[in-house]
């Protein structure tokens, strides 16, 4: 079945730790009033870093992002601009 079994409760106490093992590919099976639900990482062989990594070899402009954010990105940096609240004009 799966590889870890829990309850509602046990899973809302400890849902990093559950977390964790659905990261690492584990099914987790949770037994609700309401149903059984099963949590598990959908893709675990694409990360934050393999997304960057297909940023950095499309054109620039050929993607969502126009040609400054897609520089931006290759360059590393980040333009950093104050914090504008709602009630200033």
């Amino acid at each position: 079945m799966s590889d870890m079994e829990t309850n509602a409760r046990n899973f809302a106490r400890n849902f990093s730790r559950y977390r964790a093992a659905a990261a690492r590919g584990e099914k987790v099976r949770i037994t609700a009033r309401d149903g059984v639900f099963v949590l598990m990482r959908e893709k675990t062989e694409t990360t934050g870093a393999d997304l960057l990594a297909r940023l950095e070899r499309m054109d620039a402009g050929a993607g969502f992002l126009d040609r400054g954010g897609a520089e931006r990105i290759m360059a590393g940096r980040r333009t950093r601009s104050p914090a504008k609240s709602p009630w200033d004009r």
